[in-house]
């Protein structure tokens, strides 16, 4: 997956940015842009007809790479909306992230009804379940502040098997999914730092069941049985693939269970990680770090994972646009990453 975060269309900025991945087999897909703001008031305007131009100059120069967004909740947690912003009919855009975040200070029980509402609310708008990537919340606390006067709480592994489960129910086979965040943000507590939620998302990437317990269906592609092979990293970093096994990663990183992450501290255009809040609006502006190239054989039990970023992204074996080619390819070409970020995001396709 390789991170652009470019909103202003086909640019020089941007042809030069795909140019060094036209023909590599290893490449899934384009991150073009992380929560872009489609009406210019809380970030740089993105326009839908930017991105449809980005995404079709992808689609005709790098066949089969499937292009994504994170989307931005213009409403709120509880009223969510992305009605008149982005959907793939008005950009071309394959994927979608959506990123509902229940765990909360503020409220007495978990109110688990936000990921389904923002599921509904990313399908009224125009963006099918076979579209959606599930967003998982693996941090709380620290200096983040949620929508209804709160903080983010560190899910419990009960806490999220549930929310597992309630995405597995919305959105059955994601094309991949992830979890925000690997490594401390804000001064939270994050995936890194909990070996019981670990646990869950080891349990999650490596099922092979159709009905797996919260988790997706299809081949595996992630922590458990991963090559031991060492990866090397762009910047000079290597990765160990085995089950349970701790590698060093560029930048810092570690590698847990054949989950590629890692941490850097570099920053490039758009890299920032920051949050806007006025009362109705919050925003957690994913700022990858894809600085790493991460590959081993192409199995199913092979440890495919970026490095350097996290959620943790994981496929299922059927496709959210083509149930061969779009997971044949994300199990067998793993990510090329660009970038300097300070947000960390694991994926696992």
């Amino acid at each position: 997956m390789v991170y652009l975060d470019q909103g202003d269309g086909v640019t020089q900025s941007f042809m030069d940015a795909v140019k060094p991945y036209i023909g590599n087999p290893k490449v899934y897909g384009f991150y073009l842009k992380d929560e872009p703001d489609p009406t210019g008031q809380y970030n740089t305007l993105v326009t839908a007809a930017n991105l449809k131009a980005e995404s079709d100059y992808i689609h005709a120069n790098v066949p089969g790479a499937k292009t994504f967004i994170t989307m931005m909740n213009m409403g709120s947690s509880e009223n969510p909306t992305f009605a008149n912003t982005y959907n793939p009919t008005n950009t071309h855009i394959d994927l979608f992230g959506i990123d509902p975040y229940p765990v909360r200070s503020d409220m007495s029980t978990v109110d688990y009804s936000m990921i389904d509402k923002a599921v509904t609310a990313a399908e009224s708008a125009g963006i099918s379940a076979d579209h959606i990537v599930p967003v998982f919340q693996t941090f709380g606390g620290g200096n983040w502040a949620d929508d209804s006067g709160g903080h983010y709480v560190m899910p419990t592994a009960a806490q999220e098997q549930t929310m597992l489960a309630h995405w597995a129910a919305a959105v059955p086979n994601p094309a991949f999914d992830y979890a925000y965040a690997w490594g401390s943000q804000n001064g939270d507590t994050a995936l890194e730092g909990s070996s019981a939620l670990q646990s869950v998302f080891l349990q999650h990437n490596t099922a092979t069941s159709t009905t797996p317990a919260g988790g997706t269906s299809g081949s595996s592609t992630g922590s458990s049985g991963g090559s031991t092979t060492p990866v090397t990293g762009s910047s000079g970093g290597t990765t160990t693939g085995s089950s349970g096994g701790t590698g060093t990663a560029a930048g810092g990183g570690t590698t847990t269970g054949g989950t590629t992450t890692g941490s850097t501290s570099g920053s490039s255009s758009g890299g920032s990680t920051s949050t806007t809040t006025d009362g109705q609006h919050h925003h957690h502006h994913h700022g990858l770090d894809f600085s790493q190239l991460a590959t081993s054989a192409p199995t199913a039990s092979s440890a495919i994972a970026p490095t350097s970023t996290t959620p943790i992204a994981t496929a299922s074996g059927s496709g959210a646009t083509d149930a061969t080619s779009t997971h044949t390819d994300a199990a067998t070409h793993m990510a090329d990453l660009i970038s300097h970020h300070t947000d960390h995001h694991a994926w696992h396709f």
